[in-house]
């Protein structure tokens, strides 16, 4: 017996090749409105990116006083060129932070470019001048030159250091001097540097009163630590000394004259 056949080919129905054909050419058709559709949404981005819309259009800053605004964005990082979509908020704090001019800041920024800097200056605990120069202390134990932005007018209100050649002793009494007690600091009126025979980083701390703390700069938080030196007890109960000198261990006291 004969086997029949699997299929039978009827003239009304589809050809197979045709059909083969026309499923590729819908296939064509779809990948084509698809790279359409990609082009125009390229254009769109690139359009978008070489576009004012893509970058940083305000920046407003709050809490400065004695930093301006110009100074504040530059040490932000941000530009006329900086894209509002890649700003990270923390790179930014991070960056005023670095200045040791800022202590705290705050960031947002909208998606039509607009930026908002939030900041809190550093206090200033002491200035230096030296060569044509202006430095000051902030509260953080940073040794900073002024430079332009910086609008300190009430240097004069801070104690003043003077002596000092080298920068880098200037550095290292200014981490140590921000580490002791307040009390201390408060009556501080100038910080001279006073070297003596087998003491090269001798410094005197003068007070309001006329009083003078000598010590090295070395240790010096250590020196006049609570536990050490009860700044207030001394004061009070050796009202008539008027120079402390601190040798080692060793506390050596002069009368007044």
């Amino acid at each position: 017996m004969d086997k029949k056949p699997d299929f039978v080919f009827n003239e009304y129905d589809r050809s197979p090749s045709r059909e083969l054909i026309e499923k590729n050419r819908r296939k064509r058709k779809l990948r084509k409105r698809r790279l359409t559709l990609l082009g125009i949404i390229l254009l769109i981005v690139l359009g978008y990116m070489i576009s004012p819309l893509s970058k940083v259009m305000s920046i407003k800053v709050t809490g400065n006083s004695q930093l301006t605004k110009d100074l504040v964005i530059k040490e932000s990082g941000i530009t006329d060129h900086t894209y509002h979509f890649l700003l990270k908020n923390d790179t930014i704090k991070d960056n005023l932070k670095k200045t040791g001019l800022v202590t705290k800041a705050y960031v947002t920024h909208n998606i039509l470019g607009g930026v908002s800097i939030e900041i809190q200056e550093a206090a200033l605990v002491a200035y230096m001048e030296l060569d044509n120069k202006t430095y000051v202390v902030t509260e953080e134990g940073k040794l900073i030159q002024v430079v332009e932005g910086m609008n300190y007018t009430g240097l004069k209100q801070i104690p003043k250091i003077s002596g000092f050649t080298d920068i880098k002793a200037v550095e290292e009494l200014a981490s140590q001097y921000v580490a002791i007690p307040v009390t201390i600091r408060n009556a501080v009126s100038d910080i001279v540097y006073s070297p003596a025979k087998g003491y090269d980083d001798r410094v005197a701390l003068i007070l309001d009163d006329g009083k003078k703390l000598i010590l090295d700069i070395q240790g010096m938080k250590d020196t006049l630590s609570p536990s050490r030196f009860d700044y207030s007890a001394y004061m009070q109960s050796k009202s008539d000394v008027c120079v402390f000198s601190f040798e080692g261990r060793n506390l050596y006291m002069t009368k007044c004259e």
